[in-house]
């Protein structure tokens, strides 16, 4: 029922646009795979200096994909050039697969069009390695858990900060705050952050999502916390972003392992983070493994992934091949 409510929703984003939802509804029904898990009208990165986003028509996470609908109103000489610079953005930002779809009057060209694309999405979804679609599973802390790592590219939401927390051995029931510090690693807190004004917080996440700060809108209570933070406080921050859920509601996205940049906090006046890496290890309750290592990644000297079975290892590497990873066999 799960899939289904969010299925729905993606489709019913596209009710007011008749050529975008047809083509949508076209591709979803022809894919006819409960495994694969779309979004319609994804909000994506266009310029980081501007700090502009773009709105894919349909994104495929699992395998990177975009496609996008020029519909009649995108055919001007304005238009095709502005979605070109679209597309490279796009490209650029998340580095995926951008495939189009011009929306023409003759029904049979059209449908052909969609099916051709089709098809290549079958053969990438066939030629790649990747996660079974699973609701249950995506939202569990304990699936990654027993990969034994957080990656920040692949979008990894929790209903609530308990669940943030209990990816790296907390053992929480429940848990009342927006983090907690972590049980292995003294030099990282758990933060779940909203990064839009709310009472009298004001924080912010950079659009290449880099740095975030925290800023308190009362200036001497954020000197008091600048202070704090600075100088007595954990230096370190496994990140989590407070956002609208495709469900409904909120959830909590990591973003990735961060640490306190003094310089930059002292010019800007805020408590300003900078990433260290998308990727940081989870751990089991009481840190006691079940299983034994069979491989850690180390990136800039720091343990970013552990490793319990060779396949999600390889998969790793696969992923990561261009990255300066080095992997320590156990």
């Amino acid at each position: 029922m799960k899939k289904y409510n969010f299925i729905k929703k993606q489709l019913s984003k596209t009710n007011k646009k008749n050529d975008e939802n047809y083509v949508v509804s076209r591709i979803w029904h022809l894919l006819n795979n409960s495994d694969v898990k779309m979004i319609t009208q994804q909000y994506i990165v266009r310029d980081i200096e501007t700090k502009t986003y773009a709105l894919a028509d349909i994104y495929f996470p699992q395998i990177n994909m975009i496609i996008e609908i020029d519909e009649p109103y995108h055919l001007s000489e304005e238009m095709v050039l502005s979605d070109s610079m679209r597309q490279h953005d796009i490209v650029q930002a998340i580095e995926c697969e951008v495939i189009r779809i011009t929306v023409i009057n003759d029904l049979q060209e059209m449908n052909e069009r969609i099916d051709s694309v089709v098809v290549h999405i079958r053969q990438r979804f066939e030629s790649m390695d990747y996660k079974v679609w699973d609701v249950e599973q995506e939202y569990n802390p304990m699936t990654y858990v027993h990969r034994g790592y957080l990656d920040a590219t692949e979008h990894i939401a929790f209903k609530t900060v308990k669940d943030c927390c209990n990816c790296f051995g907390a053992g929480y029931k429940g848990l009342q705050g927006s983090g907690a510090k972590h049980k292995f690693q003294e030099a990282i807190d758990i933060k779940a952050l909203k990064f839009y004004p709310n009472a009298s917080w004001d924080n912010e996440l950079n659009a290449d999502e880099q740095f975030f700060t925290e800023y308190h809108t009362d200036s001497e209570f954020n000197t008091s916390y600048m202070k704090k933070r600075l100088y007595e406080l954990r230096q370190e921050i496994a990140l989590f972003a407070h956002v609208r859920s495709e469900f409904g509601g909120f959830e909590y996205v990591f973003k990735g392992w961060y640490k306190v940049n003094h310089k930059r906090s002292l010019e800007l006046g805020k408590i300003c983070y900078e990433r260290l890496s998308t990727i940081i290890p989870t751990y089991f309750e009481g840190n006691q493994e079940p299983y034994k290592k069979v491989a850690k990644a180390i990136y800039n000297n720091r343990e970013i992934a552990f490793f319990y079975i060779k396949e999600e290892l390889h998969r790793f590497q696969e992923k990561y091949k261009n990255v300066e990873i080095t992997y320590e066999l156990i």
